[in-house]
């Protein structure tokens, strides 16, 4: 198999750590265009061809399969070129800024006979497949509410990705573009369809280009309701969902990979508070207990989520049908951002003084 990778940044590696395990007899090819960047790239990773034109690239070395490393707004221009070049796509969230954009290349990879398959990473998580099977499974009853907190903390409270003339601030969304997909790809894959959403924003004049540091959603349909708060410097990197059901909660700790279920109905009296205390306590204990097993034998990978999406990539190729990310939860997630990123109005200061 012959895998182009575009876009040499730091997910690259990551990419490249991967196929390393799971395509270790792949041809890569690497594409950028700052070509010394690809060429470094190649060096470290024992790549032999490089390019800095992806048309080259889709002509000369002819990938049977593309990741698509760059930033969001060439996501669909890259896709498309892919696509019709007969590559089976793996983008980078978000996949496109734009719902046209997606139902375009998704009816472009059906006519071809492609996978078009976006990397929502948050759904690889093996925490959240393993409490999406615990809900599938119906003991819980059907979702009624769920709020996930998602904090990205720099070390030192430094300014995220060092740069303030990095791509991510000049986004339609700013950085937040680049990371609201996590948790809104958690609520929207487990709600039902959308009929209505709230979204609120607020600066610390903490970023660079007067960009919005925190976010806040809310989203409902007839009897549902679901919300998510993406921070950015605020002083944590906690990163939990709280679901709460017909028949019982759930608590998702995606920082420390860690799943705790209470079933049950009625009001709590006494008793049922303080063992519903030890019965959380314990799963966190011995989901902590697992998880340094599995490190220390090999099971859990670095950075899990983008292994599990990118394997079930080159699964699906194979026809072992996963796919771990639908289109219905796609077309919903670029939808709201799209929505979210046009009410903010954010764009970079000097092009508003400009």
């Amino acid at each position: 198999m012959k895998i182009g990778i575009v876009g040499c940044g730091l997910i690259a590696e990551t990419h490249l750590r991967i196929l390393s395990k799971i395509r270790a007899d792949a041809d890569i090819c690497l594409c950028d265009r700052d070509v010394q960047k690809a060429e470094e790239m190649a060096l470290r990773w024992k790549v032999e061809s490089t390019y800095s034109d992806v048309h080259e690239l889709l002509s000369d070395a002819k990938p049977d399969t593309v990741h698509i490393l760059t930033p969001p707004p060439s996501h669909f221009s890259l896709s498309r070129m892919a696509l019709e070049a007969g590559c089976h796509v793996f983008v980078e969230k978000p996949v496109t800024e734009t719902l046209p954009e997606f139902y375009t290349l998704s009816n472009l990879a059906k006519a071809q006979g492609l996978l078009l398959y976006p990397g929502y990473s948050t759904l690889g998580m093996p925490v959240i497949v393993k409490a999406k099977k615990i809900i599938s499974s119906g003991d819980f009853g059907r979702l009624i509410a769920i709020h996930c907190n998602y904090g990205c903390q720099s070390p030192g409270n430094a300014i995220p990705y060092g740069d303030p003339n990095h791509w991510s601030y000049f986004l339609r969304g700013g950085i937040l573009q680049n990371m609201a997909d996590h948790p809104i790809s958690l609520l929207l894959d487990l709600m039902g369809p959308i009929e209505g959403h709230h979204i609120s924003v607020a600066r610390r004049n903490f970023l660079p280009h007067d960009c919005p540091d925190l976010l806040h959603v809310t989203v409902n349909n007839h009897d549902q309701i679901g919300s998510f708060a993406l921070s950015i410097g605020h002083g944590s990197a906690d990163r939990r969902a709280h679901l709460l059901f017909e028949r019982g909660s759930m608590v998702i700790d995606m920082s420390r990979m860690l799943l705790s279920c209470l079933q049950g109905r009625g009001p709590h009296n006494f008793i049922k508070k303080g063992l519903s205390g030890v019965q959380e306590g314990l799963a966190f204990v011995n989901g902590t207990i697992k998880n340094i097993t599995d490190v220390i034998v090999g099971r859990l990978q670095k950075e899990p989520g983008i292994f599990n999406v990118v394997h079930d990539f080159y699964r699906c190729i194979d026809g072992k049908e996963e796919r771990l990310v639908s289109n219905r939860t796609v077309a919903s997630i670029v939808d709201l951002l799209d929505k979210t990123w046009a009410e903010i109005d954010y764009r970079p200061l000097q092009e508003r003084t400009g």
